[in-house]
């Protein structure tokens, strides 16, 4: 039997994860029946791809539209924990939840618990912005600094807790293992260390050995992640519907490129996606459908037979097929970005009107906490 929008389902959302790192995974793909090759993002950032990945809808740039939310389309208790600045009541995210926790309300360390009665923007809150930076720093010379998130296993107790005894829910988890900096347990270096390295190569100042130190670094991030998300998987009920997804892929140096700008690549915008106890769908999957495919009808935009997805960032946008990605650099095949031809394609990239996505809609602050500013 599988569930409708009355519950138990969940969704899993990870930040910055690589399709191609997907295969690491061997707990969750285990665990999910069914995996999806051509799946692909709205955006190559946060802002772009949760008013897709929540609402069924392609994004505006100024967080999530009021009443598009899917948690409201579940008739059972819903629960969200979210890791990053960007998911939080400030940007709308917090909508159809009994209960919610984000960075910005509701967060586990001492700066954000502080961020909940400080006012952004104000005097006060730069000062303690300041002297949580320095506190950090001073941690940081002698190995003590904490992870750079709200770490997975802290997030997944957290929602157990909440639907423990319960039959019926709808849960939404957004882990930051893998984004920058990667600093995962149980690396060769110091967390301090992991945290430098990682920003001076995404800096462009890295020499060839912190490259492929970092490299290492994103790897067992998604190891580690995968590791902890069995906690997860183990306690989730028999016919739970689960869908399983990035927001975005990450560079990893490819034409000496790293994180995740605003370029329409196939390193960014294919995204790891599995399912379990779902709908069937076509050869291809964007997040826009990811409400659709939870609640087993139309939610926004969402289709469960799609051919062509849709990608935006700023002025610049793209289509995908099953076969290749159309942007404004040309056509590429899939996934090896080798040059090819696909009129039709293109004329469908053609054809679409994306809103205006860019990370400079986000608050100041909160870029910064995510490392951004």
């Amino acid at each position: 039997m599988t569930p409708t929008a009355d519950g138990p389902a969940l969704l899993v959302t990870v930040d910055s994860l690589r399709a191609d790192r997907f295969e690491e995974m061997e707990r969750t793909r285990a665990y999910l029946d069914r995996t999806h090759p051509r799946a692909f993002a709205t955006s190559t950032a946060t802002l772009g791809s949760f008013p897709a990945i929540i609402g069924g809808r392609y994004a505006t740039g100024g967080g999530l539209e009021p009443g598009t939310s899917v948690a409201s389309a579940f008739d059972c208790h819903s629960v969200g924990v979210t890791t990053n600045h960007l998911l939080s009541a400030a940007y709308g995210y917090d909508e159809g939840f009994d209960s919610f926790a984000s960075p910005k309300g509701g967060g586990g360390s001492l700066k954000e618990k502080g961020a909940v009665l400080l006012d952004r923007g104000t005097l006060a809150y730069d000062i303690a912005s300041w002297g949580w930076s320095r506190y950090q720093a001073l941690r940081s010379r002698f190995g003590g600094i904490e992870k750079s998130f709200r770490p997975a296993d802290d997030v997944i107790e957290a929602f157990l807790d909440e639907v423990e005894g319960r039959e019926r829910w709808f849960g939404w988890l957004h882990l930051m293992e893998p984004h920058h900096p990667y600093d995962p347990d149980g690396a060769d270096v110091s967390r301090a260390t992991a945290q430098r390295v990682s920003r001076r190569v995404l800096a462009g100042r890295g020499s060839a050995d912190d490259e492929a130190l970092v490299r290492d670094l994103y790897r067992r991030e998604v190891v580690d992640l995968d590791r902890k998300l069995a906690r997860l998987w183990a306690a989730v009920p028999d016919d739970a519907r689960v869908v399983f997804c990035a927001d975005h892929g990450e560079l990893l140096g490819e034409d000496g490129l790293w994180g995740h700008p605003g370029e329409m690549r196939p390193e960014l915008l294919g995204v790891p996606f599995g399912t379990r106890n779902a709908p069937d769908v076509g050869e291809v999957v964007s997040l826009v459908d990811v409400p659709t495919i939870l609640t087993g009808r139309e939610h926004g935009v969402g289709t469960l037979d799609r051919e062509v997805a849709f990608a935006a960032y700023g002025e610049k946008k793209a289509a995908m097929n099953d076969a290749h990605l159309a942007s404004d650099e040309g056509v590429v095949r899939l996934p090896d970005g080798e040059p090819a031809s696909d009129p039709a394609l293109e004329r469908e990239r053609a054809r679409f009107d994306p809103a205006y996505v860019v990370t400079e809609d986000a608050l100041r602050e909160d870029l910064e906490d995510l490392g951004y500013a």
